[in-house]
């Protein structure tokens, strides 16, 4: 655990908490200024203990805490490993089959031979039809029979069910069976949690809007009931303020509305991250970055050209399309944790499989014994066995070694490892293509924002590939989501679909009022009537005839067609390279948002000269398949304006930053580290 002291002020004591996949991250921000930061193991078997864990070890005073921000990946893990709640679909008579029979293309591994469809969440017995039907203008073509309808549910529920989703044709347009249906399951099975489409994704799509439903009442009671161990936990220890749960679009929502909305925690912990990202970039001056998170299970990389992360609609999981609002990102199985094999044609890979918390990577000691990317750095010097985790853990570098050797190539193991690397490397320069010139946008004209655990490792590896010239390396890599946590926003998003071309006299200003209302009937409902708010608008896009759309977000002036058109077409051509005058552009949906910023005011402290700051060693390290005599050095002890040429090895309690050989780290006036490629 390290403590900083550097007084500030602060609106009362608060915690940002975030569980990954091998470490559960705190930032606390103390009544007396004081930032002090804590991580802990994560304890998969029950998740929440590690939120316990890491505030217990730190000595915070739960009861005399402001807020509590949490983020977590509970819910993604939920939908990946297929272990969530047993659920069923209703859907209107005739449209039992939409989730089986999905869209024609395929979702992922388009070139396999032996392609095999995500199957649904659920199988075909447990889709329920109900005889009813509302017309696409949202007519009542058949009225629904509840007798009959709850004789449909009833046999649901004998069969033992955890939720129900609801999904009805043209439900978007008129919620009224929907509505209805709910309702009914509320007040006669309150034990049951039921998911309805107007109201988790009242947008149109049949196919895209069943799956998202079917997956918020799948992952719904799993994060219902993680989310109400921790509050009931905390609760107990005396804390009586709001407990706040991280978004996918950035921005949180109280932990009293997670399990209805649970959608909206896929990627919850990915996103803080992004938000620290920016925080930090912002107070160094840097206007364009592309954020590397490096974690135990998996790397997110995010674009956010002048400081704006993308958002996107809609999430791809699994093979399932979830219609949720997200910051954009990318994401790949190459964590610390990602295990390394050789595959049927004799190939190196590594993940997307994960030896995650427990037992860990084979150096931890904790009964592994399949080489990870830990295990590599580990060999090729790049990790201090007696300095990792702060120095707290002892790494074991016979087990790591034993580990590698399971790896049937006729290379040694110090080649493995050092393959393993940059074939990680190379994965993840292919998530930052993806993200950026894969959208016509030029990387060597952003910085890099390295953080998690292994982002700072590899950041200036990976930068070097691409042609990025600089590297930002915060305060604490290793706890950036946690502090994006600290500062988090707050969001509410409110959608709804309407099909109409572009031009003044349709835009549909009445829609956009009862989004606002709707909007601030959840803020209500969550405590933040009498909030001061941000309105942002947002219209869903597209030129006649496409069969996909682009959102355009319009803050503080009123909207008018030709500048929304002119706005479109210029994010239209940046996206794919030419924009057609001659179209018809039409509104697919109406989105609102409402958004207050986070706490400001938090610093973080700056190292001063410290005594030791001349004392470094030498220590021979493997980099990019040549062996290097490199510098390590604490990072505490480079004072503002120290600089470190590499190749050098600068260790943290929370993280290790890699300097290649070429590349040169200075201290800048914030504390935060910015690596050049001097070349």
């Amino acid at each position: 655990m390290e403590v900083t002291t550097h007084p500030q002020s602060t609106g009362g004591s608060r915690i940002g908490v975030e569980i990954g996949g091998t470490f559960t991250d705190m930032v606390w921000l103390r009544e007396d200024g004081v930032l002090q930061t804590g991580k802990t193991p994560s304890t998969p078997q029950a998740i929440h203990e590690a939120v316990f864990n890491v505030i217990g070890e730190s000595g915070a005073n739960v009861s005399a805490l402001s807020q509590i921000t949490h983020g977590s990946t509970v819910a993604t893990n939920a939908l990946i490993t297929r272990r969530g709640a047993k659920v069923a679909l209703l859907t209107t008579r005739g449209f039992r089959d939409v989730l089986v029979i999905g869209r024609g293309e395929r979702d992922h591994d388009i070139y396999s031979m032996q392609y095999r469809r995500s199957p649904p969440l659920i199988r075909r017995s447990m889709i329920r039809e109900i005889d009813e039907r509302v017309g696409p203008d949202g007519e009542i073509v058949k009225a629904i029979d509840l007798t009959a309808a709850w004789a449909v549910i009833q046999g649901l529920l004998d069969e033992g069910v955890d939720g129900i989703a609801v999904s009805l044709l043209h439900a978007y347009r008129n919620p009224e069976h929907e509505r209805a249906i709910a309702e009914m399951i509320r007040e006669r099975a309150p034990g049951v949690a039921v998911s309805a489409s107007y109201e988790v994704s009242p947008e149109f799509r049949e196919y895209e809007r069943s799956v998202t439903t079917v997956v918020n009442s799948f992952v719904g009671p799993v994060v219902e009931n993680y989310i109400g161990k921790l509050d009931k936990g905390l609760r107990q220890k005396g804390y009586d303020g709001v407990l706040h749960i991280m978004q996918s679009n950035g921005g949180v929502m109280p932990a009293s509305a997670a399990g209805s909305n649970a959608v909206r925690m896929l990627l919850s912990g990915p996103a803080a991250g992004v938000r620290a990202a920016i925080w930090f970039a912002r107070r160094n001056g840097i206007e364009n970055i592309i954020t590397l998170d490096m974690g135990g299970t998996s790397t997110d990389v995010a674009l956010a050209p002048n400081l704006v992360p993308g958002t996107v609609a809609e999430l791809t999981i699994d093979g399932l399309p979830v219609r949720t609002a997200s910051v954009d990102m990318e994401t790949i199985g190459a964590g610390g944790g990602s295990i390394a094999s050789v595959d049927r044609g004799g190939f190196l890979t590594v993940g997307p499989e994960s030896a995650g918390a427990r037992p860990g990577p084979a150096c931890y000691g904790h009964g592994g014994n399949r080489p990870t990317v830990t295990d590599a750095q580990l060999v090729t010097g790049l990790l201090r066995a007696d300095r990792f985790f702060g120095g707290k853990m002892t790494l074991d570098m016979d087990a790591a070694m034993a580990a590698l050797a399971t790896i049937d190539l006729p290379v040694s193991a110090e080649q493995k490892a050092d393959s393993i690397l940059r074939l990680v490397n190379s994965n993840m320069a292919s998530a930052v293509r993806l993200v950026s010139t894969g959208r016509g946008i030029d990387p060597r004209t952003f910085t890099m924002v390295a953080f998690g655990g292994g982002g700072p490792l590899h950041g200036a590896m990976v930068a070097e590939e691409i042609g990025i010239r600089e590297v930002l390396v915060p305060w604490s890599p290793g706890l950036a989501s946690a502090f994006g946590l600290l500062i988090a926003d707050t969001i509410i998003d409110a959608s709804s679909s309407d099909l109409h071309t572009l031009c003044d006299a349709t835009l549909d200003f009445a829609r956009i009022e009862r989004l606002r209302e709707m909007a601030g009937d959840v803020a209500a409902s969550s405590g933040l009537a009498g909030e001061e708010f941000e309105i942002i608008v947002g219209l869903d896009m597209r030129y006649a005839s496409q069969a996909f759309e682009l959102t355009i977000w319009t803050a503080g002036e009123p909207l008018d067609a030709t500048k929304l058109r002119q706005l479109f077409e210029d994010e239209h051509r940046l996206r794919y390279g030419y924009a057609r005058g001659s179209l018809d552009v039409e509104v697919v949906a109406y989105r609102l948002r409402l958004y207050k910023a986070g706490a400001d005011g938090v610093t973080t402290p700056v190292p001063e000269a410290a005594a030791s700051s001349a004392g470094s060693d030498m220590i021979d390290v493997q980099l990019g398949g040549k062996r290097h005599q490199a510098q390590f050095a604490l990072r505490r002890n480079i004072a503002v304006g120290g600089k470190v040429s590499g190749p050098a090895i600068l260790a943290e309690p929370t993280s290790t930053v890699v300097v290649p050989a070429g590349w040169e780290a200075e201290c800048l006036p914030s504390g935060d580290l910015l690596l050049r490629d001097k070349r």
